[in-house]
């Protein structure tokens, strides 16, 4: 009350800058009965002294004790008290009213930059995606350019090699031929022998290659293998050293040049254990040395992206009248086999098979008085493609008919309840014949138990989850395919089909299909003779 009546006191000095002592005698009423505060009411007034108001203040005092009634002072003070609260609200509304302003300024404010963020947004995807279709385009342009160039020197080089197209029909030959690149600069690395002489020899005679090689691992510095795009290991005599082969790659793969690496290997590498490679195999280790080295390759493989080919041969002997060859998928042969057909299976790997990549592959002699032939080494080599499990001849009986019969009587028995099979198939049906596809259950109970055992296998790092029962089941299943063929001769085949990188061989489903497929193929024959 007393700052408010200051107030007021010193807006009535403010309108009368001389005041009379009437002025000074309201002001003395309206302030408080303070020395302090009536002080500073003369200090405005320095003209006013207190003996000219004496007689005022006197006779309002006696007033004021006479009537009793509260001091004029007080009164006026309400009346003053009431006016500065309406100006306070008055202060109040117009703040409130500011700050609604303000806020909804605020508000807009945010709305705007708000819509000019999202605009600018816009207009950034909007140039983004202009710019990846431009980019796509200019993929497209770079990677049609570089197909064109690859088919050229692909052709170049396929006629480099005597397998160049001739006309028009040779062109779906062409194709399967150009699913990949053939090497350009050849290393042949590997100790003295007749096998390396003859792969040297046929190599030379390839005009469009650049060939260099040495005897020994260690005397690789004066070549420059780091421009070779393909390695030709030589080590079915002397196992080669793994980490010396190794670091030859590295040399190689540091250019990322390097594309292909074929691998002259011994039979018997993965049945060391057994007669009669095991007496092979009892003093130096000499098979489980070149086991090692195969593996270090096809580590290599994986981790740098190159392809391998590993061609395990039986011991060399050069009989004239071994000039046939067997070939099989894996390490499932024991004879021996001419040099010149070893050299020759090395070349037809790096050259003319693409099934050869990244497979391994046995190949023993014959007895023949010829070499094979272009379409021979084809066929044996269309082995690995699957790889395939069953061949038979048909003999004089129609491939046609013998395709109905598979169709119509011999797949369709292995969809029913009580074939024998330990894992269920679906059967699909294709131009040539039948696949059966393995379906096995998407989910199978686990108890409690079998499931903590997994669980502590597994953290020893003792379960192998790829044929674990806890595995999941994919599409990639496995299965087996049964192809009838009427060329180059009637017979009927049998692959793996529906394989990945991760599939699990049903090798007891297997067994029953290709062991029913064999005895009934041969009754089937033998009924239409």
């Amino acid at each position: 009350h007393a700052m408010a009546t200051r107030v007021l006191s010193r807006r009535l000095l403010m309108l009368y800058p001389t005041p009379t002592p009437s002025i000074l005698l309201l002001l003395l009423l309206l302030l408080p009965s303070s020395s302090i505060l009536q002080s500073e009411a003369f200090s405005f007034c320095p003209k006013v002294g207190r003996g000219d108001l004496s007689p005022f203040l006197g006779s309002l005092q006696r007033s004021c004790r006479r009537h009793a009634s509260p001091a004029p002072r007080l009164r006026v003070s309400c009346q003053l008290d009431g006016g500065l609260g309406k100006e306070f609200e008055d202060y109040k509304k117009t703040s409130k009213q500011m700050d609604e302003i303000f806020e909804k300024a605020t508000k807009d404010l945010q709305s705007r930059a708000k819509e000019e963020i999202d605009n600018f947004n816009q207009q950034v995807d909007q140039v983004m995606s202009r710019r990846e279709e431009e980019w796509e385009l200019l993929g497209a342009k770079a990677a049609e350019s570089l197909v064109s160039k690859v088919d050229d020197l692909a052709e170049n080089f396929l006629k480099g090699t005597g397998r160049g197209s001739k006309d028009d029909d040779d062109d779906d030959e062409f194709a399967d031929l150009h699913k990949y690149l053939g090497p350009q600069e050849v290393a042949v690395i590997g100790p003295p022998g007749v096998v390396r002489d003859e792969i040297m020899a046929r190599l030379k005679q390839k005009e469009s290659l650049t060939i260099s090689s040495c005897e020994k691992l260690l005397e690789t510095r004066g070549m420059t293998i780091e421009n070779s795009d393909t390695l030709v290991f030589v080590g079915n005599e002397e196992p080669l050293d793994r980490s010396l082969v190794e670091r030859l790659i590295a040399r190689a793969t540091a250019t990322k040049k390097i594309r292909r690496v074929v691998l002259l290997s011994s039979l018997g590498t993965l049945r060391s254990d057994t007669f009669p490679f095991s007496m092979q195999n009892a003093f130096s280790g000499v098979l489980d040395k070149k086991r090692d080295v195969e593996l270090g390759i096809q580590e290599k493989s994986k981790a740098v992206g190159f392809s391998y080919s590993i061609v395990r041969v039986g011991k060399i002997n050069a009989d004239q009248n071994l000039k046939g060859i067997v070939l099989k998928p894996g390490d499932d042969l024991v004879e021996d086999i001419n040099p010149n057909v070893a050299a020759e299976a090395v070349l037809q790997s790096m050259l003319f098979q693409p099934s050869a990549l990244n497979a391994t592959m046995s190949i023993i002699g014959e007895k023949s008085a010829n070499f094979p032939t272009q379409a021979e080494w084809d066929d044996e080599f269309l082995r690995l493609d699957g790889p395939e499990l069953f061949r038979e001849p048909l003999g004089s009986v129609s491939a046609s008919a013998c395709i109905d019969w598979v169709k119509a009587s011999w797949a369709p028995r292995w969809e029913k309840s009580g074939s024998g099979l330990t894992t269920p198939v679906k059967i699909v049906e294709t131009a040539d014949g039948v696949q059966l596809v393995f379906r096995p259950p998407k989910s199978s109970f686990v108890s409690f138990k079998e499931e903590k055992e997994a669980e502590k296998a597994r953290e020893k790092g003792d379960l192998d989850e790829k044929n674990s029962k806890f595995r999941p089941v994919t599409d990639k299943e496995g299965g087996v395919e049964v192809v009838v063929e009427d060329k180059p001769y009637p017979r009927v085949r049998a692959l793996r089909c529906n394989m990945g990188e991760d599939t699990v061989i049903k090798e007891t489903s297997e067994k029953i299909i290709l062991s029913s497929l064999r005895k009934d193929v041969s009754a089937w024959i033998a009924s239409r003779k």
